[in-house]
């Protein structure tokens, strides 16, 4: 199963890139709260599922965890905040913090983590299409 773990993050990693081409096509048509949520979303999902799927994969390794899964989490936030402007840069930092702090912690309490990581799966998947979907309409 580590191998599929590892399978997971990577396309955690490929539908959040694909997910920012996206919406940088349309970014003249996103609008400053849409920009918040947008941040917002993607930091604070892409936070929790990383942490959840990288305590799974290193067990015991507590405080390198977080503090990995915290930059990655902000790195998103900045970066999808990047796409309207420097308030929402500022909106996508300060809610990555808590969910990249947060993710490992919940997985390394799980008793079930394969579960819990194919519902974070389901539940980034589904995040980040409803993100891409709400920019057209």
């Amino acid at each position: 199963m580590y191998w599929m773990a590892w399978v997971i993050f990577f396309s955690y990693l490929i539908t959040g890139m694909g997910a920012f081409l996206y919406l940088f096509k349309f970014r003249r048509l996103i609008g400053y709260h849409f920009g918040m949520n947008v941040a917002m979303t993607a930091s604070g999902v892409f936070g929790l599922a990383t942490g959840i799927v990288f305590s799974y994969l290193f067990p015991g390794e507590y405080t390198l965890l977080t503090i990995v899964t915290t930059v990655l989490a902000v790195a998103i936030g900045v970066v999808f905040g990047a796409l309207v402007d420097y308030q929402t840069v500022i909106t996508g930092v300060s809610s990555g913090v808590m969910p990249g702090l947060m993710g490992p912690m919940i997985g390394m309490m799980a008793d079930q983590q394969v579960l819990l990581i194919l519902f974070c799966t389901v539940l980034y998947y589904g995040s980040f299409g409803l993100l891409c979907y709400s920019v057209r309409a």
